[in-house]
């Protein structure tokens, strides 16, 4: 099958743009293969690939389907990663209709997961997160999904679809819907009622901009270490450091905040595929956001290229257990702990009398401890629930 994807991709036409002096050893391009001219790819050599996404057409930012070349512009010479990790650049993504290139992209990254080849999606509009999802679900049994993003694209059903739109239509499938949701970065004055309601409904979490600067960027640790997806629409960060907005926004993620939450994603032993979206060259007059852009991706592969391989990678039973009883509930709360990283996970009792490991902080296992349930706990209990109450 992949040999026929020669015609699935136009190759990508960028210039690179020198950022700092090196031989070429020292840049990324000297990590990555270029699809359009190898005549056989041995797949087993690759660890990702880089698909871009030349649409807009279902943004307002029109100027986004220009953004994956101009990603490549600035990404491609940057430093080379800490470990090697083999990098393929398949190009944009062909077809006359939108409908045609979903098919596509649904197609390649469900073969790609496959091979176990991470796709990395330079967007384009953040709708072709539908397609990713769809991927990944026919993959595995169950999938979470991480949003960076400073609003939620989940309109009523009514409304046209769009990428403002995608999540509602996503967590309508009973096919496609992530088990579990996560939102970052979100600010609660843009977003509604309506919005808001649909995501507790689900036992879902959002973890706003408030909490970020209150108790640090490594609250979404966590979040993003446990996700099997990850979808990033840069207008997150605020207006003064990606100046690239339809409508200036003063408050959102600095350019160092989404940089450091791209190396948590890249760590990640568990996500299978990245996208970041929405970037309007047509605003970008300067090219501060494209490199915005750029070095955030580049903190993706490095975290990739220094993965720790844990859990699900490793067995729990390689790590430090500790038991928590809490008095005043008569409940006993399991905690896992890799002393080398001081990452955390717990148990979580599933629906069946399964039991269930998600990753949470040390700030959990200190809530537990001083006789408190974790919020994390409490919200899969939730949904746990939610769930064997549909059944």
């Amino acid at each position: 099958m992949t040999e026929d994807w020669i015609h699935y991709f136009d190759k990508a036409n960028y210039q690179p743009i020198n950022i700092f002096e090196g031989i070429d050893d020292d840049f990324l391009s000297s990590q990555i293969c270029n699809f359009h001219s190898l005549k056989q790819v041995d797949w087993t050599s690759f660890d990702l690939a880089i698909i871009g996404i030349a649409d807009s057409r279902n943004s307002t930012n029109k100027g986004c389907s220009e953004a994956p070349n101009a990603f490549r512009s600035f990404l491609f010479n940057l430093r080379a990663l800490s470990k090697d990790i083999r990098i393929i650049d398949l190009g944009n993504i062909r077809g006359k209709t939108i409908d045609d290139r979903y098919k596509a992209l649904e197609e390649i990254v469900t073969e790609l997961i496959s091979l176990k080849v991470i796709p990395l999606i330079l967007g384009g509009s953040q709708d072709y997160t539908f397609p990713i999802a769809k991927s990944v679900a026919k993959s595995l049994s169950s999938y979470n999904l991480s949003i960076i993003d400073s609003k939620i694209d989940w309109l009523r059903a009514e409304q046209d679809y769009s990428s403002s739109s995608y999540l509602g239509h996503l967590c309508a499938s009973a096919k496609d819907a992530p088990n579990d949701l996560s939102v970052i970065g979100v600010q609660k004055y843009l977003y509604s009622s309506y919005q808001e309601d649909q995501i507790q409904h689900n036992s879902y979490e959002l973890l706003r901009l408030g909490q970020i600067r209150q108790l640090g960027h490594q609250i979404a640790e966590p979040l993003l270490r446990d996700a099997d997806i990850l979808s990033v629409d840069i207008n997150a960060v605020q207006q003064s450091d990606q100046p690239a907005q339809r409508i200036p926004m003063p408050n959102g993620l600095s350019g160092q905040e989404l940089c450091q939450l791209m190396w948590y994603a890249g760590q990640s032993d568990r996500i299978k595929a990245y996208g970041i979206f929405e970037l309007d060259i047509s605003l970008d007059i300067n090219k501060q956001a494209t490199q915005l852009g750029a070095q955030a991706i580049w903190h993706i592969l490095e975290g990739i290229a220094l993965r720790y391989n844990d859990y699900p990678v490793k067995e729990l039973d390689s790590y430090r257990q500790f038991i928590v009883f809490l008095d005043d509930y008569e409940l006993e709360i399991k905690f896992y702990n890799n002393a080398e990283n001081d990452r955390w996970w717990v148990e979580i009792p599933s629906i069946d009398d399964k039991i269930e490991v998600i990753a949470c902080s040390r700030h959990d296992f200190e809530t537990a401890s001083n006789n408190e349930i974790p919020e994390k706990w409490f919200r899969f209990i939730q949904k746990n629930n939610y769930k064997s109450s549909k059944k």
